[in-house]
């Protein structure tokens, strides 16, 4: 029972990927905490090294737990298959170089701040060669090809502005170019949005966020089809990214309730970005949500008119930099802490920027409005 997916989105983040236990019957996936796996016989001594599926004998290369979470993931994505790792980072960086070792990327200009650093001070002194561009501007991005060009990454809503990136037309140019579209899907996982639907070639999350989403563990995950999965499950596994048991296990649990929570999340960033659209202490609001936002159309389009569009969101405040300290300190409620896709609310500003993101989760509305409001001095 690996694959529901004649089942509805809700039906198979709870049964895909797992069935009770063959040797116990336990109804929920157990976590197999063991590092070495007894093979019993030459025939499957063979099949272990023939990588038959389901034949387990290290860890590091694959284990039963984090095997019924990364079906379970690939059956949420629609794809053919997934592999997990051990952080964002080690998805993102695994991405890179799996699919452009020796070649040249086009990346968006607007990533992660980690994985910001990743391709501006590691990936050239690993062969990597990266072009930067706006990925909302098409033009640019086509002109940005070179010859040994092999991916265009980006983020679908980037991590802090929420720029929207039109996948559809970014897959379109790639193809074209022979390149392939690697996605980071973080701000809104696969419950809102699945970019393999769209034509990307690769999506990836970091599960620590909305996958697990309860702020209590570190992960990875990328999507895609066979062969691409089978080099990136050799890269994650030679380069030490595994995911360990315990992790697959509590992003697997947390995965039950993802549409629920997103629903939730949604709601909540939706009536938080209306509040501070309207606060004359706020400059600007950042929410793809909002009609007023640049990519809100794409992002309308993108998420099929569901009207869920994530709990992330950026603003800016009128008096600038200077008075992002005294908001900060001032919340009760919002934690000021990074990360995000927490049930808990949490508020980061951008270091040596003007900009605070805030990720809204699933407290009662009225409360998170009201902290907002006393923190802005309303």
């Amino acid at each position: 029972m690996t694959s529901h997916n004649t089942y509805g989105f809700h039906t198979r983040t709870i049964h895909a990927g797992e069935h009770p236990d063959e040797a116990t019957g336990a109804h929920g996936t157990p976590i197999y905490q063991s590092n070495t796996f007894a093979l019993g016989s030459w025939e499957r001594f063979n099949d272990f090294w023939e990588g038959k599926e389901g034949v387990y004998g290290y860890s590091r290369d694959l284990n039963p737990t984090v095997d019924a979470l990364e079906k379970k993931i690939a059956d949420l994505e629609g794809a053919a298959g997934s592999v997990a790792a051990a952080s964002g980072m080690a998805a993102i960086s695994s991405a890179f170089l799996a699919t452009a070792a020796g070649g040249h990327a086009i990346v968006a200009d607007q990533i992660y701040n980690t994985a910001n650093k990743l391709v501006n001070e590691n990936l050239p002194g690993l062969g990597i060669r990266c072009t930067r561009v706006d990925m909302t501007d098409l033009d640019a991005v086509e002109a940005a090809f070179e010859a040994d060009t092999r991916i265009v990454y980006t983020e679908c809503f980037s991590n802090p502005g929420l720029v929207v990136a039109d996948i559809e037309a970014l897959a379109t140019i790639a193809h074209r170019h022979g390149a392939l579209l690697v996605i980071d899907n973080t701000f809104l996982s696969p419950a809102i949005l699945r970019p393999l639907e769209f034509g990307a070639d690769l999506v990836l999350h970091s599960a620590t966020k909305y996958l697990a989403g309860h702020g209590e563990v570190l992960g990875g995950v990328i999507s895609g089809n066979a062969d691409l999965i089978a080099g990136l499950r050799t890269t994650v596994m030679r380069f030490g990214g595994t995911l360990s048991a315990m992790s697959a296990w509590l992003i697997m649990t947390g995965m039950k309730t993802l549409p629920l929570r997103m629903e939730r999340h949604s709601a909540n960033a939706m009536d938080v970005a209306r509040f501070l659209s309207a606060h004359p202490m706020v400059e600007q609001v950042h929410y793809p949500g909002l009609p007023s936002d640049p990519g809100h159309e794409t992002a309308n389009r993108l998420t099929r008119g569901s009207g869920l569009f994530g709990g992330m969101m950026s603003m800016t405040l009128r008096d600038g930099a200077s008075a992002i300290p005294h908001f900060a300190e001032s919340l009760k409620l919002f934690t000021f802490a990074t990360s995000l896709g927490d049930t808990a609310s949490l508020c980061w500003p951008i270091y040596k920027t003007d900009v605070v993101r805030l990720s809204v989760g699933l407290e009662d509305i009225d409360d998170l409005l009201g902290d907002l409001d006393q923190a802005l001095g309303g």
